[in-house]
């Protein structure tokens, strides 16, 4: 973001990291990427410890049926916590 304003930059972060996880639940396979890695960074002190290490864990998995369950649900879990703190609007998680 290059919003001036520091709450504008703070949102369009957030939205930013949730759209990695969540293009990280489509893709088959692991997924511990950079980009996975630094939006859980960016989601910390926002979300429960239990749901981004969930995701991390979820999404490195060599099990495909339990990662892919695992992902999808902690991804879930940080959207429900995202929502109900007010960090960001329901239109930019919408899956595509």
């Amino acid at each position: 973001m290059t919003s001036i304003e520091a709450s504008a930059r703070a949102t369009g972060t957030i939205e930013r990291a949730v759209n990695v996880l969540r293009e990280a639940t489509a893709i088959k396979g692991k997924v511990q990427t950079r980009g996975v890695a630094l939006a859980l960074w960016v989601l910390r002190g926002r979300c429960p410890d239990e749901w981004l290490v969930a995701f991390w864990e979820a999404a490195g998995s060599d099990h495909e049926i339990g990662r892919s369950q695992g992902v999808h649900a902690a991804y879930n879990g940080i959207v429900r916590q995202l929502r109900t703190s007010g960090a960001f609007s329901e239109e930019s998680t919408r899956m595509k």
